[in-house]
């Protein structure tokens, strides 16, 4: 059996990573399964990658994520060790999870799609036509955050701050201790915002998510401390991360101008569309778990504790599940799946919410604006994740 030492080493700080990371992950994945580097053990076979993402003997990260990161004790911290993010597998997190894949799973999340479409034709109404625009700020930021103010009842000024501040709180993903501060105090930030929403929401309660969740805990399913961690975790988790897959898939769809046309002419084509921006050019290019107990991995003994990180872009580009994988292909089969949600008792409560907000926007632009013009794009990327750095377009009236 081999042991770590064995498996060659990667550095996500090269250049060509940094450059274009997908063609290099499809190049580990091709010369190995498993490799390692400075974070941990890194997955980059797809069977491999779906094992230890639903595996029994695989944990969550967030624990030693906290510890590389320094969070000092107090308010941002005790959230995180009491949040769902910080639970394995078990009683607690299945009982924590019910209320919300309950409210949020494919028939509950369908009930958001008129607000959903409310706020994309209220954001589109107000982004000038026929000029240069940021899409990041005028769109991409403001979809998911409103369609965060509608769920709680919140005013939507709001959304502003949400955004900002989801933005900051996700940098813990960064596992550089020196966005520590900044993280630490855009919790708190949102702790206090988040309290004085659900005691509003007590106050008058409405037709909305935070209204139900409240419901939920009146009726023994959350504690007061669950259902105020629950509200921070839609607000951490939603809005950064909805806002950079919505960019992406803007990118990836409008420079593609005979795509761009057929999902104009036909928007029931759009879900497809979405499928393969997110397994082309995903969001989360990684995720984190670790190892409950001893485990082997393709001959490699691994032993309890160890960070383990499911590669989802080498995942996605491996040729021997997705055949071509550097091609571009909305008609490509559905299966496998893509990985961009995770999977199991870990997979993303908001897959479904989160897709119907990017389905509505692109749906509208390719309706709304068939000429279309990316003027400048970029991207930044992690080890763990794929961001749009800069989004400029001129939406014709």
């Amino acid at each position: 059996m081999k042991s770590l030492s064995d498996l060659p080493e990667i550095d996500f700080g090269a250049a060509d990573y940094l450059a274009a990371p997908l063609p290099v992950l499809a190049g580990y994945s091709a010369r190995f399964k498993l490799g390692r580097s400075k974070r941990g053990i890194e997955i980059f076979d797809y069977d491999l990658c779906r094992d230890a993402i639903l595996s029994r003997s695989f944990g969550t990260g967030h624990p030693k994520l906290m510890n590389v990161l320094g969070l000092p004790e107090g308010p941002a911290l005790n959230y995180k060790r009491n949040s769902i993010s910080f639970h394995n597998r078990g009683e607690t997190r299945r009982r924590l999870r019910v209320p919300l894949t309950t409210l949020m799973g494919p028939e509950g999340s369908e009930r958001f799609r008129t607000d959903i479409k409310h706020v994309v034709n209220l954001t589109f109404a107000e982004i000038p036509k026929n000029r240069p625009v940021d899409l990041i700020e005028a769109l991409c930021d403001r979809i998911p955050s409103r369609v965060y103010c509608y769920w709680i009842n919140a005013p939507m000024a709001d959304a502003e701050f949400v955004s900002r501040t989801s933005h900051i709180v996700q940098q813990v993903h960064t596992r550089n201790p020196e966005t520590t501060k900044d993280v630490t105090e855009g919790f708190e930030r949102l702790l206090d915002y988040v309290d004085t929403r659900v005691e509003a929401a007590r106050q008058n309660p409405g037709d909305d998510l935070l209204s139900d969740l409240i419901r939920a805990t009146d009726a023994g399913h959350l504690s007061e401390d669950e259902l105020r961690n629950w509200v921070v975790k839609l607000a951490e988790a939603n809005t950064d991360n909805s806002s950079h897959q919505i960019a992406i898939a803007v990118i990836e769809l409008a420079s593609r101008p005979e795509i761009w046309a057929a999902l104009g002419q036909d928007t029931s084509l759009v879900s497809q569309a979405l499928r393969e921006v997110m397994r082309y050019h995903p969001r989360s290019l990684s995720t984190s778990r670790e190892t409950l107990e001893d485990v082997e991995l393709d001959g490699v003994h691994i032993p309890q504790g160890e960070a383990i990180f499911p590669n989802i872009g080498a995942a996605h580009w491996n040729p021997n599940y997705f055949p071509n994988p550097e091609t571009f292909d909305i008609y490509r089969p559905d299966k496998p799946t893509h990985l961009n949600f995770g999977g199991g008792i870990f997979s993303c409560i908001g897959r479904f919410a989160v897709t119907i907000e990017i389905e509505e926007v692109i749906a509208y632009m390719v309706t709304h604006f068939p000429d279309l013009k990316i003027t400048k794009s970029s991207f930044a990327h992690s080890p763990m994740f794929t961001s749009v750095s800069e989004l400029e377009g001129i939406l014709d009236a």
